[in-house]
């Protein structure tokens, strides 16, 4: 009898293996799948985004999923949602990285940042790590607005971060500061950035003049009379409260006033993520990349 119990314990066991390797094997299948169509759709850039970064992408967003899924109430399956919404991780142009990568860059940070920090210009769009991200507007030559929201990620959701739209130079903004006018930013440079830019230079001043007035000071002036409320709410133009690429995506949205420089469907989108953002605009208008940093 024991010996019958024993012979079935192991039948059980070695189902149970093989099921979890057909398993593996079919994810692996999809994932592979969805990595093909990418590159198919030009939306994934094989040779700067690797498929075991694609995959781990894939396989570690679906908290981000499942979080904005019930707040922006959305019927898209996870594979509909991650090729869609998120780009399949990719920045604008293709290129991507898994979280778990380590920035390596044949020059050093500093001169890395340096470089970032010569190149931005008033009017130009920052866009930070692929996928859900974060992203930025240049209103000078040298500050950079943001809604940098938080670490604690329920906040983004349930009550919000009060007073949450922050100005900082581009070289506090860049490389970190403990205070700038009450608030402290993060070391974005030790992350991938690709800078994106208008080609009309006067319809770009013209939106960061908009996102200056609207989102900081409502007379231009260094300190800020705007208190913006970060969350992640269903819809494109309510300003307040807000989001990072939200708050970007308005400033030309609105700030181009009649001028067709964004996709009319764009208004009617439930949520607006950063690596979104340069396909948003109509073809005169449409940002290039200066470079990724």
């Amino acid at each position: 009898m024991k010996k019958w119990l024993f012979v079935f314990l192991c039948i059980c066991f070695l189902s149970q293996c093989l099921s979890s390797t057909v398993f593996a094997e079919e994810s692996d299948q999809k994932i592979a799948y969805l990595y093909q169509k990418g590159i198919a759709e030009g939306k994934i850039a094989s040779k700067q985004y690797p498929y075991d970064a694609f995959k781990e992408n894939y396989e570690t967003n679906q908290v981000t999923y499942s979080a904005l899924k019930d707040e922006f109430h959305t019927s898209d399956s996870y594979d509909e949602w991650f090729s869609e919404s998120y780009n399949y991780g990719a920045f604008p142009d293709g290129e991507g990285y898994a979280n778990s990568e380590l920035k390596i860059e044949q020059r050093s940070t500093t001169s890395n940042g340096n470089r970032l920090k010569a190149a931005i210009q008033k009017g130009d769009i920052l866009i930070v790590g692929g996928g859900a991200g974060h992203a930025a507007i240049a209103t000078t030559d040298n500050y950079i607005l943001e809604m940098s929201g938080s670490q604690n990620f329920a906040s983004w959701f349930i009550g919000g971060i009060s007073n949450n739209n922050h100005q900082f130079t581009k070289q506090n903004w860049i490389f970190g500061t403990s205070n700038e006018q009450g608030a402290s930013s993060a070391p974005h440079i030790a992350k991938w950035i690709q800078l994106w830019r208008m080609p009309n230079q006067a319809m770009a001043k013209q939106c960061a003049d908009y996102a200056d007035a609207k989102f900081w000071s409502s007379t231009h002036s260094y300190t800020k009379n705007r208190h913006i409320t970060y969350r992640l709410t269903s819809g494109t133009l309510t300003t307040d409260p807000n989001y990072c690429s939200k708050m970007v995506f308005q400033s030309f949205y609105f700030g181009s006033g009649s001028a067709n420089v964004i996709q009319g469907f764009s208004a009617a989108l439930t949520s607006i993520l950063p690596n979104a953002l340069p396909n948003l605009f109509t073809n005169n208008f449409k940002p290039y990349k200066v470079g990724t940093y």
